[in-house]
């Protein structure tokens, strides 16, 4: 009973979390155009936030109604696209998509783990995954996939995210998204550097030659608020050091939080980044206040789109920094898996088979703009390779990690941010922010390990 306990606990942090955490860690501040807008996610037929599909699905194809409930906005279309496709293949199963806002969906997975009430297919943010796994929310699908030859193809980051601790799938991802440095070149150049840092030396010495305290510029900017942003954005360090959120006590990671924390200690980086979003991070890499950002994705369409004019610099994007043969960055994204509950589990999983083919997760991430989650789909279009700013981040994927997985990650990643925030503020020395972390983390981890990445 106290476990049960612990595991609801857990999963409710999930919900106050979401509040604040990223579109598959995407940002929620104003620089991107990836958060949903909740103010059209309502209807009067239903008090739960969801919105029928009125889209063109296919006609009833005489199969059982099977529900899948989503929270994409603008990449509505290409899912109803794709459940068009399905339906009109087969007849077992007729898929009828529901949106449902970002914040309501994880308030009914609660809700669902203890009523039952649950769709068939469900969507989910990827480090969310476990927690929700954890509550009895999606089913055990490993029977469904064991044999199937495409999850070979799959990244390894992404498709941890779906497992348990014991290696059962219960899902598959469905898009990707991680962190690479984005350098102005101008500021670069103008120091009297030509190429943009590949190791933590040369990162820490550009810093420092860009640095210019009369004109308010920084060699570095990044997310270091006491949320998920935080966390996300602190992983790639930390696993670019040789550690990992299993020893995170470590002399490794303390050498990583040291080398962030020297960063502000030195004046490289402002000590606002505690308080700074990834949207906040970027607007200052924007106006010309850092040199170097540790950007996502998404923002790449938000440079060619609704800030294309305030562009007036030379910009490229470089993978993380390596630390000796150490390289790391980490993974957003969103999975999809199937409820528990469900009468037709067989049925969804082929359909999620299906969804994440390889054709399909090409021609999927293409129109939403995203990573594909499949090593074979990036082989089928030049979008992620012809564009070198995506392929920074689809090479990157290679050595991509996840957050997590884990049951009680919204309680790891508090006690991660938190270690970062109070070394950053100089209120306590990297390692006794660490152990302070790790005493929060390690009884967690001794009970129920992360899963391996490997």
């Amino acid at each position: 009973m106290k476990r049960r306990f612990q595991q609801l606990a857990s999963l409710l942090m999930v919900g106050a979390l979401t509040t604040t955490m990223l579109y598959g860690c995407g940002s929620a501040g104003s620089s991107t155009d990836s958060t949903s807008d909740d103010t059209n996610t309502t209807t009067e037929n239903t008090s739960a936030g969801k919105e029928a599909s009125t889209a063109d699905i296919g006609e009833p194809n005489g199969g059982d109604e099977v529900t899948l409930w989503h929270y994409f906005e603008h990449e509505a279309d290409a899912l109803n696209k794709m459940v068009k496709q399905y339906n009109e293949s087969q007849s077992d199963i007729y898929i009828v998509p529901t949106y449902v806002s970002r914040d309501e969906l994880m308030k009914q997975y609660t809700i669902g783990a203890v009523s039952g009430e649950l769709p068939d297919i469900g969507m989910v943010d990827s480090p969310d995954m476990a927690s929700y796994i954890s509550m009895g929310v999606f089913e055990d699908i490993t029977d469904y996939l064991s044999d199937w030859e495409g999850l070979d193809q799959f990244y390894p980051g992404p498709l941890v995210s779906t497992q348990d601790a014991d290696g059962h799938y219960y899902g598959l991802p469905n898009n990707s998204n991680c962190l690479a440095i984005l350098c102005n070149m101008d500021i670069l150049n103008a120091a009297g550097i030509e190429n943009p840092p590949t190791t933590w030396e040369e990162f820490k010495e550009v810093c420092e030659k860009t640095t210019n305290a009369d004109d308010g510029v920084y060699g570095f900017a990044m997310s270091a608020i006491s949320n998920e942003e935080g966390t996300f954005q602190y992983i790639p360090w930390m696993y670019g050091a040789g550690a990992d959120v299993s020893d995170v006590d470590s002399d490794a990671n303390v050498e990583a939080l040291t080398f962030l924390s020297d960063l502000v200690q030195n004046g490289y980086m402002s000590k606002e980044v505690v308080n700074w979003g990834q949207g906040d991070a970027y607007n200052a890499f924007l106006a010309g206040k850092a040199a170097m950002l540790e950007s996502g994705t998404w923002q790449i369409a938000t440079l060619d789109g609704q800030d294309k004019d305030k562009v007036n610099f030379k910009y490229k994007y470089v993978e993380m920094p390596k630390n000796g043969d150490n390289q790391a960055t980490c993974i957003g994204g969103e999975n999809f898996g199937v409820c528990a509950g469900s009468t037709h589990v067989k049925e969804c999983a082929e359909f999620l088979k299906s969804m994440m083919s390889a054709e399909n997760n090409a021609d999927w991430c293409e129109i939403a703009g995203k990573l594909p989650v499949r090593a074979d789909a990036v082989e089928l279009k030049d979008f992620w390779t012809a564009d070198e700013r995506y392929k920074v981040f689809n090479d990157s994927m290679d050595f991509a990690v996840a957050r997590g997985p884990h049951e009680s990650w919204p309680t790891i990643s508090e006690a991660i941010y938190k270690a970062e925030q109070a070394a950053i503020l100089g209120e306590k020395t990297p390692a006794d922010a660490l152990a302070e972390a790790a005493a929060t983390i390690d009884p967690i981890l001794e009970e129920t390990p992360i899963a391996s990445q490997n």
